[in-house]
């Protein structure tokens, strides 16, 4: 695991000024849909049609957080047609719908490496989607506060709506910090474990879509996004040998599949595509060696696995060690 791993876990609050009426679930599309959107109409001049063909492709603030490429002269993955997007997006979990006015709906984003040096682009962005509106009808809303939120769950403001001043966050957490955090002894001493998948999970071998979780297939689409963000964002990739880490954690037998899966989609407004956000949700089990995939499996409680994590899609948390 490369040591200088870091990333920045924000927790932004919004009130509605009147009945804001929300989607029971995937209420992460709806938060990233109208964030892509504010932040291009925001930052792009206007002359620009595509991100892929701007001329200001390598200092655009929209292209380097949405439409990332892989620059050149780079010694790795230059292969990628496309590098993972820098931020995750954590969507509220309840299954409320209507929120009153006051009512507080609050969600987390985590930033990888050097984008948290974009934390103000982001939280202007939302404070101007709160301005034109959210949810069904666009109901206007607040950005009410901005928290910094660390390893242990402790958090410090960020932004308030009665300052309106932006501090600058907590230091990033780095791979001490998130490996050293509760539970890690156990779960390396432990033969078993449980992940419960809270939303969708799409995972992909050879180009098929795996409905239903095997740990070698998670661990393997973990390690290949934790080294892409890790190369891109932070500066190295990882070192290790990637065969035979797949190998060990194929070896990784799965003891109970307690898993379904959601068919959800949207459609994009901007490609007038439909997006599949389809996955498998719910707990696994699984028997082995864990001790060389506790890392991984922590780091990936903050940065999701599988498609489509910046809508939300692909977060799990370890919940039972044995």
């Amino acid at each position: 695991m490369h040591l200088d791993f870091s990333l920045s876990h924000l927790r932004f609050h919004f009130e509605p000024k009147s009945t804001l009426i929300m989607p029971a679930r995937n209420k992460g599309n709806v938060i990233r849909g109208g964030f892509g959107s504010t932040f291009r109409r925001i930052v792009c001049h206007s002359g620009c049609r595509e991100p892929a063909t701007c001329q200001l492709r390598n200092v655009c603030p929209y292209v380097t957080v949405f439409h990332p490429f892989v620059p050149e002269g780079s010694e790795r993955l230059s292969r990628n047609p496309d590098i993972p997007r820098p931020f995750v997006i954590k969507p509220p979990l309840e299954e409320k719908e209507t929120y009153a006015a006051g009512d507080r709906l609050s969600f987390d984003m985590v930033l990888v490496g050097r984008i948290r040096d974009y934390l103000p682009y982001f939280i202007v962005t939302f404070k101007e989607l709160c301005r034109v509106g959210l949810g069904r009808g666009r109901t206007p809303v607040e950005l009410v506060a901005v928290e910094s939120v660390g390893a242990d769950g402790d958090t410090t403001p960020v932004y308030t709506l009665e300052e309106n001043i932006v501090r600058p966050p907590r230091a990033p957490l780095g791979w001490a910090d998130i490996a050293g955090s509760a539970g890690k002894g156990r779960i390396e001493r432990g033969r078993q474990i449980t992940l419960r998948f809270l939303t969708p999970t799409m995972l992909k071998v050879d180009g098929a879509v795996v409905r239903h979780p095997s740990f070698g297939t998670i661990l393997k689409r973990l390690r290949d996004r934790i080294n892409a963000l890790s190369y891109f964002y932070c500066g190295a990739a990882l070192e290790i040998d990637f065969k035979a880490f797949g190998e060990a954690a194929d070896k990784v037998i799965t003891r109970a599949d307690v898993t379904r899966w959601v068919e959800t989609r949207r459609y994009s407004r901007r490609r007038e595509v439909p997006h599949d956000l389809s996955g498998f949700v719910g707990d696994a089990s699984f028997e082995g060696d864990l001790g060389p995939f506790v890392p991984y499996l922590k780091l990936g409680e903050y940065v999701h696995v599988g498609k489509n994590v910046v809508f939300g899609n692909g977060w799990y948390r370890i919940v039972e060690v044995d």
